[in-house]
């Protein structure tokens, strides 16, 4: 099989429905398997899915794995040259498959991601610089978010401007809602850690696989739409929380827990900083959001 396409779902019926109308409707050109991994929902995704997609694997898990866990399940069930990890709450358009693959193929990446849309057809940032030195501090300190004119050249955690999106490159990390795979990187490394329930999964990923010599890029010559939040109720704090919980997981992880202990620290104090400040300017939820994250890091 040449590529393995693996969603996650989770009481998100409505959207993988979606998902997988577009996924057949504009098949990629080469042989092709989708696998649903349901990390036990209630909302009839697994039947829906059985009814409506024959065609497609379905693997019931009786508790929530959390993203790494059922990727891991759905990358097990299959061998493929590809792997393609694709959030339920994503539309392929039509020749993305395609394009997507033809990148790796040509390119030489062991990991790799396109351009994201959102529904309003508006970029949708999915990359960044590896979250050590320079990136790490200009993204907690919000430095390329307020400096004019240079912000947008500036290494960050988070690639955040359109400037930055063009063409294709080699970067440091690319989001798992768009990941492709190589066998050969599985292979080399392994799974994703299923230490890390959701979020920074995709970033430790690219950090291991760096380590292993293989490299991660992105292009633009294939875009995906990704509505975002799909299984959250409360999509920016559970992303934030998730970020910084496997921020400080990853630097225990690699760097050692002095390392993790002294970036806790940090994360505590630039909260505090940014919760003031939004409170200041009358940003009152932005600051409410930041004084819930504060308790819950």
């Amino acid at each position: 099989m040449d590529l393995s396409i693996i969603i996650v779902n989770f009481n998100t019926s409505h959207l993988l429905r979606d998902c997988l109308d577009s996924i057949f409707k504009y098949s990629p050109n080469r042989k092709f398997g989708v696998v649903v991994v349901d990390n036990a929902s209630s909302d009839g995704s697994v039947e829906m899915v059985k009814k409506e997609f024959p065609k497609v694997s379905v693997i019931r898990s009786d508790k929530n794995l959390g993203f790494a866990g059922g990727n891991n399940l759905g990358i097990e069930s299959r061998e493929a040259k590809y792997y393609l990890l694709l959030n339920s709450d994503t539309i392929v358009p039509v020749g993305s498959l395609d394009s997507l693959v033809d990148f790796m193929e040509m390119s030489g990446f062991g990991v790799g991601s396109c351009k994201l849309l959102n529904k309003d057809g508006s970029l949708q940032p999915n990359v960044g610089d590896l979250p050590f030195g320079p990136p790490l501090f200009f993204w907690l300190s919000g430095w390329d978010d307020i400096l004019p004119k240079i912000r947008e050249y500036l290494p960050s955690f988070h690639r955040k401007f359109k400037s930055f999106y063009n063409k294709e490159k080699e970067v440091g990390w690319v989001s798992g809602s768009v990941m492709v795979i190589k066998r050969e990187v599985i292979e080399s490394i392994g799974g994703l850690d299923e230490s890390i329930f959701m979020y920074c999964e995709d970033t430790d990923y690219c950090i291991r696989a760096k380590k292993a010599g293989f490299k991660v890029g992105w292009t633009d010559k294939a875009q995906i739409y990704h509505l975002g939040g799909g299984s959250s109720k409360d999509p920016k704090l559970v992303q934030w929380v998730g970020e910084f919980k496997g921020l400080v997981y990853i630097y225990r992880k690699h760097l050692g827990i002095l390392a993790g202990f002294v970036l806790k620290i940090f994360i505590l104090m630039f909260t505090i900083v940014r919760m003031a400040a939004f409170f200041v300017v009358g940003k009152f939820s932005v600051s409410k959001t930041y004084a819930k994250l504060l308790f819950s890091i």
